[in-house]
């Protein structure tokens, strides 16, 4: 199996989860002591397939859940070169009576065999801003 069929894989089981609420579907993909980083963000880093499943789960239930609709795409292919692997994508999120909030970055993979060591998402700096400019006014409207 190539590296873009592992990450196609990955991606597939990971929207799933998203839609299910099963993130265990996600532990064949992670290396036990895998790490995950979101640069530049506001999030910690997590160390170990546990706590990146806990943090999937909880920033799904916490984040996107909010919002009426989630809509990932991706912007380029994968690129792989060895065994690392990179994307550029972007998620909008729709809520009733706000307007949309869209989030563009890029997501790094290393694999190690057919598991993944690391991951580490960097939305870019105009997303940031525009996510912290999007709560300040429409938070509110977020459900619970």
């Amino acid at each position: 199996m190539s590296i873009i069929d592992k990450f196609e894989s990955f991606a597939a089981d990971f929207e799933a989860a998203v839609q299910n609420g099963d993130w265990s579907i996600l532990e064949k993909h992670f290396a036990r002591d895998a790490t995950y980083l979101n640069v530049g963000g506001p999030d910690p880093k997590c160390e170990g397939r546990k706590a990146i499943l806990d943090y999937l789960k909880n920033d799904v239930t916490n984040f996107d859940r909010r919002f009426d609709v989630r809509t990932l795409v991706a912007l380029t292919p994968p690129n792989a070169e060895g065994s690392r692997l990179s994307r550029q994508w972007r998620c909008t999120y729709s809520l009733a009576e706000t307007p949309d909030l869209v989030v563009e970055g890029e997501a790094r993979y290393l694999f190690q065999g057919n598991l993944i060591i690391e991951i580490e998402q960097e939305p870019t700096a105009e997303s940031l801003q525009k996510v912290d400019e999007w709560m300040a006014k429409y938070a509110g409207k977020l459900h619970a």
